[in-house]
């Protein structure tokens, strides 16, 4: 028999499809030089669309600035639960905070686009 969380389930699975599939038609090369121009903001629609969607992903597997020094440099940890802290420091290591935004902005596009 089926119920109303079936139905609910349903419903959310064709939500995330079709936002899934409007996010990877506005995930261009033109929305990443956009974000590499100014990491910061302000962004055109499109930009802000994707910047506020992989930042809203799921923790676990999330690339996160970590300053490393008091006022830099930055590196790129990833949350992976079971390991030490639930963290793994990546190598990269970046000398402005711009530059470690565009760095995770890169990472997680690439895993956003692989998956």
């Amino acid at each position: 028999m089926r119920t109303s969380a079936d139905r609910s389930s349903e419903l959310m699975s064709i939500f995330e499809q079709r936002f899934s599939s409007r996010l990877r038609r506005d995930f261009t090369d033109e929305v990443t030089a956009a974000y590499d121009r100014s990491p910061l903001g302000p962004h055109d629609d499109k930009t802000a669309r994707v910047v506020r969607a992989l930042g809203n992903a799921s923790v676990t597997g999330k690339e996160v600035i970590l300053n490393l020094g008091a006022n830099g440099p930055w590196g790129i940890g990833r949350i992976t639960v079971g390991a030490p802290g639930n963290l793994v420091l990546l190598p990269s290591t970046f000398y402005t905070y711009e530059n470690a935004l565009r760095g995770v902005f890169a990472l997680r596009r690439k895993n956003f686009l692989e998956s």
